[in-house]
């Protein structure tokens, strides 16, 4: 039986509810943390190394050097895994500035000692799970997403009062989760999920202010499968509202049909054709060990 969550803190395994930051940590008063999540089914990654690649970039990025090379991440984050004792799955891996000199609340950055964590815990869903069958209902907020000249938001970081201001107002009007426009008023993201658009065999895609996503990745991947055409660009919110169909992809979730947006439902109100297909394939490809690294090929024995 699955026990409970662990992580890899400051060099050693723990409990997750074990492992505690500074209340001064800079990831703390300063959201200066970057992180990835890769997600792992019957105890086998997906595209671990498409994630690390991207949280390594996001490292880089904000000028944080971890401390541990690729190998050693992979193994530590199947230990995470193995020590939890789950077999579906999510890991985080977080990259933090660490302390400033003596303790202290604020600093030069330069004299910080990077550091970094890893932990497990259960497979989840970025929307209530019964949502990923029946079809998730989107709200189009209010609230405007950070623009890339402040945040890069093709680091994945957690400076994200935006997503979470955007949150309430979804759930406030009975949705599950939000999606955010640009500061030109153009489709950008969900907290944890991209969105596409399905017009006939054409899939359509926010381009830019947004994280691109290794399920969004992967989707291109799948439309080249089934013989769809995929485009990234610019989309005015009407573009959702008035699609036939339109789809989330996530690590949480992976597929994601939407099928009301706002107070108006998407097409006939069930998912898709082509988001079911695309979800199928999605699943069976995965299931079949597509892009996976097995949690025991990279255990020490």
């Amino acid at each position: 039986m699955p026990g409970e969550s662990i992580a890899y803190f400051e060099g050693q395994f723990m409990p997750l509810k074990a492992a505690k930051i500074s209340i001064v940590d800079p990831a703390v008063t300063k959201s200066d943390i970057v992180f990835d999540v890769v997600s792992a089914t019957g105890r086998t990654f997906f595209r671990l190394d498409d994630h690390l690649d991207r949280f390594e970039t996001s490292c880089r990025s904000i000028r944080i050097k971890l401390p541990v090379g690729r190998d050693e991440l992979k193994r530590i984050s199947a230990e995470c895994i193995d020590r939890s004792g789950y077999e579906d799955a999510c890991v985080f891996m977080c990259g933090t500035r660490g302390q400033y000199r003596g303790g202290v609340a604020l600093g030069d950055p330069r004299d910080c000692e990077n550091g970094f964590y890893v932990y497990a815990v259960p497979y989840y869903w970025v929307v209530p799970r019964d949502k990923a069958e029946s079809g998730a209902h989107l709200w189009i907020a209010e609230t405007r997403r950070a623009p890339d000249e402040a945040i890069n938001q093709k680091a994945k970081n957690f400076n994200r009062m935006d997503l979470t201001k955007a949150t309430f107002e979804a759930l406030d009007h009975g949705a599950d989760a939000a999606v955010l426009l640009s500061m030109q008023g153009q489709l950008s993201e969900g907290a944890g999920f991209n969105i596409w658009i399905v017009r006939g065999k054409t899939l359509l895609t926010p381009g830019e202010n947004l994280l691109e996503g290794i399920t969004r990745r992967t989707v291109f991947d799948l439309a080249r499968d089934l013989g769809l055409e995929t485009k990234a660009t610019n989309l005015p919110p009407e573009a959702l509202l008035e699609a036939p169909e339109a789809f989330l992809s996530t690590t949480a979730g992976g597929i994601i049909p939407v099928t009301r947006v706002n107070d108006r439902p998407l097409g006939n109100g069930a998912p898709g054709l082509q988001t079911s297909a695309i979800r199928q394939r999605y699943w069976e490809k995965r299931r079949a060990g597509w892009h996976g690294t097995t949690v025991n090929s990279l255990l020490k024995h």
